[in-house]
């Protein structure tokens, strides 16, 4: 195994605060919420009608955009800004390797077609190309002509911490030099509704680790990280914008939708990072939360977070950025983790909007409503899935 560092030296963004890492950033570090009321399609009967919207990326002339779904335009503008901040030429992408998680690929695009044919009318099967979940890995690994190993990660809300956490193990493994990986998502009518009956939605502005919290608001965009060996970057002269130390993975084997009510699952994947870091929990300055706002997953990864930290819980900063971006399912990981990397880089660590009311029973602090000027040395970012599909992930100052 290659013991050479990995490095993020690249971000991409797209999400409800702006189509860029600077509108990202600003906004969490301003405690700015992007949840608002649903306007992509008419879905008035579902439990909550606020959702974190995306600004649609501007890519005329770069792609055909109707042969595109929602998440795969997504996808291709965080991936050509963390190209372009990483400096990265033709010939550098030319065995780099491609990795996405996602959640329904272009399912919206594939409902307005069903719409237009059981409505009487003929509509276009352009809208039906990008069906397949591995539609935006394929179009950024075809449009930067990486040809490199690809691969597309759908385990629901972990797929995108999942595929930056292969990314580590390829370039490790010495599979490639350079990976671009992340996430896409778009809202669908299936995922609003599915999960409004569930009962997981909030027809508020979610409040995750909130007393009062009622439930999720469903968000969407993308996230993409240029991760390369360290002697990679440094021999392109790239700025090193962070390390990616190690990666953790774990399954409850509880429950279809629900997570291990103690946390066990989520604490063993945390744990299982640190392990492949070879760290120990006291090296943790900060932790980017899951933080749905749903109470049983906020329980369970509360439980999760006092059992690793043990005397420490309370001394360690917690938030969830999805108060302000939504819960970008098969997104949340990636976009988690370019928040992660924010972080480190500039010494705020982003509130929970809308915490008011804290959880006082896990002692634990969720840095509520303001941000925090604090610089941490390490950040541990983590994703819950339903299945029980856990990961974790950590970064470092580079």
């Amino acid at each position: 195994m290659n013991s050479d560092d990995v490095v993020v030296t690249g971000l991409g963004v797209v999400s409800a605060l702006g189509p860029d890492v600077d509108a990202f950033r600003d906004g969490l570090f301003a405690g700015r919420s992007g949840i608002a009321p649903l306007s992509l399609f008419d879905c008035k009967d579902a439990r909550s009608q606020l959702v974190a919207q995306a600004v649609e990326p501007r890519l005329d002339g770069v792609i055909k955009t109707t042969l595109c779904s929602r998440p795969d335009r997504f996808g291709m503008a965080a991936a050509l800004s963390a190209v372009k901040q990483a400096g990265l030429t033709a010939v550098d992408l030319q065995q780099a390797a491609v990795l996405f998680g996602t959640g329904t690929g272009g399912a919206s695009e594939t409902e307005q077609y069903l719409r237009g044919l059981h409505g009487g009318a003929t509509p276009s099967s352009s809208l039906l190309v990008a069906h397949q979940p591995a539609s935006v890995t394929d179009l950024v690994a075809r449009h930067l002509r990486a040809r490199g190993p690809r691969t597309t990660v759908m385990t629901a809300c972990s797929s995108s911490a999942i595929a930056i956490a292969q990314a580590l193990d390829w370039i490790r493994l010495g599979r490639c030099e350079v990976a671009l990986a992340g996430g896409a998502e778009g809202l669908c009518r299936l995922t609003v509704a599915g999960f409004g009956a569930l009962r997981a939605t909030s027809p508020e502005p979610c409040q995750p680790f909130d007393r009062n919290r009622k439930g999720l608001n469903l968000g969407e965009g993308a996230g993409v990280l240029v991760l390369e060996s360290r002697r990679s970057a440094e021999r392109r002269g790239a700025r090193i914008l962070a390390r990616l130390l190690g990666a953790g993975l774990s399954c409850d084997a509880h429950h279809m939708t629900a997570p291990q009510p103690a946390g066990l699952g989520a604490r063993d994947a945390m744990q299982a990072a640190l392990v492949d870091a070879k760290l120990s929990a006291s090296a943790i300055g900060y932790i980017n939360a899951h933080g749905t706002g749903t109470p049983h997953n906020d329980a369970a990864e509360s439980h999760a977070v006092r059992d690793l930290l043990g005397e420490r819980a309370g001394q360690v900063p917690m938030s969830s950025i999805k108060s302000m971006v939504g819960h970008t399912l098969g997104a949340a990981g990636a976009i988690e983790a370019v928040a992660s990397v924010l972080s480190l880089l500039h010494g705020v660590l982003p509130p929970t909007k809308n915490l008011r009311d804290p959880e006082t029973e896990f002692g634990l602090d969720y840095i509520p409503e303001l941000p925090r000027h604090q610089q941490v040395e390490v950040v541990l970012s983590s994703s819950f899935a339903f299945g029980g599909n856990n990961a974790a992930l950590l970064f470092g100052r580079g």
